[in-house]
């Protein structure tokens, strides 16, 4: 959603496939905290290349699952259209790292991922996903899940900060960083416990990168 092109980062000699130069950053904590080669999920992964979190750590040979509703005929990555119905039994609970970006169910695809209720949960050690920078700081705002939803590249789109924040404290993670006021860094508590240094203030600007959206559209107010 409004994506530049690749960067180059001192903090990784390797090409940077993602948005806004995400991905030394996300290098760097996975390291940090131990862990050099794992499994990832990518949900919104595009063709598993373009403004990618995920490209460079299967390059540095991760595995990985992606999946993408428009993969635009990428081999490494399933088409599917993300719901939470679609996500039974792809899950793989030894996941190290997440990244979620549908410009939509955000906020409900990730609560599925680390929920319990349908035994099919992971705890990955980082999660990157997108959050919706239009609202206020403190403001715990979701879009309704609609499993049918497609982003009209207006501001009607997944969750507020507050919202993920909510999220990631029920289910034992910490924000760790927010780059851009657009992608939020969650770290699951026993590695922020074992590496404080990672954690970084939230520096949030509120802001709308998109066409403003139909005021009537819902949102629900998280307490």
């Amino acid at each position: 959603m409004g994506k530049q092109g690749t960067h180059d980062r001192k903090l990784d000699a390797m090409k940077d496939y993602s948005q806004y130069g995400e991905q030394p950053i996300i290098h760097a904590t996975l390291e940090a905290i131990g862990i050099t080669k794992g499994h990832l999920v990518d949900l919104g992964a595009g063709d598993g290349y373009y403004l990618s979190n995920s490209r460079g750590l299967l390059e540095k040979g991760w595995t990985g699952d992606l999946y993408d509703g428009d993969p635009k005929g990428a081999k490494d990555v399933t088409k599917m259209w993300i719901t939470e119905d679609s996500l039974f039994g792809k899950l793989k609970g030894h996941t190290a790292f997440l990244s979620i970006d549908l410009d939509g169910n955000d906020y409900h695809v990730l609560r599925y991922c680390l929920g319990s209720s349908h035994g099919n949960r992971i705890e990955p050690s980082l999660i990157v996903c997108e959050i919706n920078p239009i609202f206020g700081r403190d403001e715990a705002k979701v879009m309704p899940y609609n499993a049918d939803h497609v982003w009209k590249g207006d501001t009607y789109y997944g969750g507020s900060l507050a919202a993920f924040e909510k999220l990631g404290k029920e289910f034992g993670y910490i924000p760790m960083y927010l780059h851009h006021s657009l992608n939020l860094f969650l770290l699951r508590n026993d590695h922020a416990k074992a590496h404080p240094e990672l954690i970084k203030p939230i520096e949030y600007k509120q802001k709308w990168n998109h066409a403003r959206h139909n005021p009537a559209l819902p949102w629900i107010t998280l307490s």
